[in-house]
């Protein structure tokens, strides 16, 4: 199967999404198919860092299943910075690869991003697939998008739609409606470090993020400098986040260790010399990718118990979920699981069996079965039949229309409308 994989967002500059689609085709390749990722591009030049000042490039070759699209500029969203292509060169090289490449389907990585996904769903002329990986609770924003730009029409265009967690899907059934399937963000077993651990019998925390609100880091600095205060030996090591922007945060910097932007390896290096992962994030998230890296670490986490994170840790198991935002019952968490650390091997080996739901092979056969699907639903016969399709009218997806629906809140609080 040809398959094309769309990305919003700039190869040059990945985040989550981004690397989940490159891993997405690399297994894809692995398992027999023909894959090309079709994203935009930044070459590292001096256009490039001004339009993207502060950010840091991925400096590593370029795979030959790669179509850059063309140049993004970084526009802030959802508590983070996304870098997407606006211009029309990007529009004019998707257009074409469209038209000439060949494709038996095209699959777009977060539809409502603009604005490649929008035209790689609005103009593709074979089944299309989408992944929602977004949760939200910015009713104007999705109401917005679902009405005044037409993202509900849109998606009628879909022949099948994923959502990476409840959280991403109950975002995408809240606004735009539609049937989901729920396949997880994937995790590398094999790139895994876990016996690395020192046994010093210091407690080893780690961080990996960059220092975004939403993130949380303040409010782990602030455990952890209680944490010491108790009288815990224990360092913490920050992945992500430069000096520059953590040292305004501290208060007291002894035993915290700023390391800026890691490679790939160093990450899992950290992850297996970890006692516990912290991941304090505030909200906004949709899917903790770095949980399931941690777990195939043999790392337990303590994180904020937040939509996202809550699909993927289960507390007392693999992890202690704590309130989002309160340092004083991150810093007991810590400091409970510091004292017992027969209790944190047993959360070890829960996270290492928790990590094998997310195997990269088995999320890759499930996209690979939403593709088959896809492209099993009937294709309009016709003129108006194919007009009503391309238009969105008619929805590519067969079965009965399930329209936006209200639903509970998945924080605590009452139903959103």
């Amino acid at each position: 199967m040809r398959v094309g994989l769309v990305s919003p967002y700039s190869y040059t500059y990945p985040g989550g999404v981004g690397r989940h689609i490159e891993a997405l085709a690399q297994e894809l390749i692995v398992q027999g198919h023909d894959v090309r990722l079709l994203a935009p591009f930044d070459p590292p030049d001096r256009r490039a860092r001004v339009l993207h000042r502060g950010a840091e490039p991925e400096r590593l070759p370029l795979p030959d299943y790669l179509v850059p699209l063309g140049r993004t500029v970084g526009l802030p969203f959802n508590g983070a910075v996304s870098n997407l292509a606006l211009g029309p060169g990007a529009a004019g090289a998707l257009s074409r690869e469209l038209r000439h490449g060949g494709y038996d389907l095209i699959h777009v990585h977060e539809p409502n991003a603009p604005l490649v996904a929008w035209q790689a769903v609005e103009t593709a002329r074979v089944p299309v697939v989408g992944t929602f990986h977004t949760y939200s609770t910015n009713a104007l924003f999705g109401g917005l998008a679902a009405n005044v730009l037409g993202a509900r029409r849109m998606y009628r265009k879909l022949s099948a739609r994923i959502a990476v967690s409840e959280a991403a899907r109950w975002t995408a059934e809240r606004f735009y409606g539609g049937r989901y399937r729920l396949i997880p963000n994937g995790v590398d077993l094999s790139a895994a470090r876990p016996a690395l651990r020192n046994g010093s019998g210091r407690l080893e925390l780690l961080f990996v993020g960059r220092a975004e609100e939403r993130k949380g880091l303040p409010v782990l600095l602030r455990a952890f400098e209680a944490l010491r205060g108790a009288g815990v030996d224990a360092r913490l090591t920050v992945a992500g986040a430069t000096r520059e922007e953590v040292e305004p945060l501290l208060l007291d910097a002894e035993g915290v260790r700023v390391l800026g932007r890691v490679s790939e390896e160093s990450k899992w290096d950290l992850l297996g010399q970890a006692d516990l992962l912290c991941a304090p994030s505030l909200g906004g998230e949709s899917f903790g990718m770095v949980l399931t890296e941690a777990f195939a670490s043999g790392t337990p986490v303590v994180t904020s118990d937040i939509a996202g994170y809550r699909d993927v840790a289960h507390d007392g198991f693999d992890g202690v979920l704590v309130t989002p935002g309160d340092p004083v019952e991150l810093g007991e968490a810590l400091r409970n699981l510091a004292s017992r650390p027969e209790r944190r091997r047993e959360m070890a080996d829960a996270a290492r069996r928790s990590a094998e739901r997310f195997a990269w092979p088995q999320i890759a056969v499930e996209v690979a079965e939403t593709y088959e699907y896809a492209l099993e639903q009937p294709r309009p016969q016709g003129r108006a039949a194919v007009a009503a399709a391309r238009l969105g009218v008619r929805a590519a997806e067969a079965g009965p229309s399930v329209p936006p629906r209200r639903l509970a809140s998945l924080e605590p609080g009452p139903a959103l409308s």
